[in-house]
């Protein structure tokens, strides 16, 4: 089952009938439920340049191959970099001071400047820099904040005397 944020086959087909009976790229959208801009890029990435049509297999075909596509990351291709991102690391510096300093570092080297998400994603994502980390800590809801003191009484919930006024100290 591949994720619904990717178009599947049959509405790819459906994009080449309704595009085969002349309906705009808004009304084909409205009709799967995506945006117009997903269609039209869709289509757009997708037209057989001789003919100008929108052939729904071809395209099955090459999001397949786009989507398995296996990458290595840029940390994990280039061992200089790994080396210095994993002693910066356990140095207890955060992945935007190793990004600063790479830049500082290596100034003429492209190769060798990455974005703080991307030590990010080779220490927690793809775990490129074999570290023990057990992941990101997910933030935590407004519901599931506990108070500072138990018997802490809010804003809105304090006594109308209290509002008026009318007593000094209050």
């Amino acid at each position: 089952m591949i994720s619904a944020r990717f178009l599947s086959e049959a509405e790819r087909i459906t994009i080449a009938d309704l595009l085969h009976a002349g309906c705009s790229i808004r009304a084909i959208a409205m009709e799967l439920g995506r945006p117009p801009s997903t269609v039209s890029r869709e289509i757009r990435r997708n037209i057989h340049k001789p003919s100008g049509n929108y052939r729904p297999r071809t395209a099955q075909r090459s999001a397949d191959r786009r989507r398995s596509r296996q990458r290595t990351g840029k940390i994990a291709g280039n061992p200089e970099l790994r080396d210095f991102v994993r002693e910066h690391l356990k140095q207890r510096r955060s992945p935007r001071q190793i990004s600063n300093r790479l830049r500082a570092d290596f100034p003429g080297q492209p190769e060798m400047h990455v974005v703080p998400e991307t030590v990010y994603q080779a220490l927690y994502g793809r775990g490129s820099l074999d570290l023990a980390v057990t992941g990101r800590r997910p933030r935590r809801r407004k519901e599931h904040r506990t108070r500072r003191f138990p018997d802490m009484v809010m804003i809105r919930d304090r006594p109308a005397e209290v509002t008026d006024r009318l007593v000094p100290g209050h």
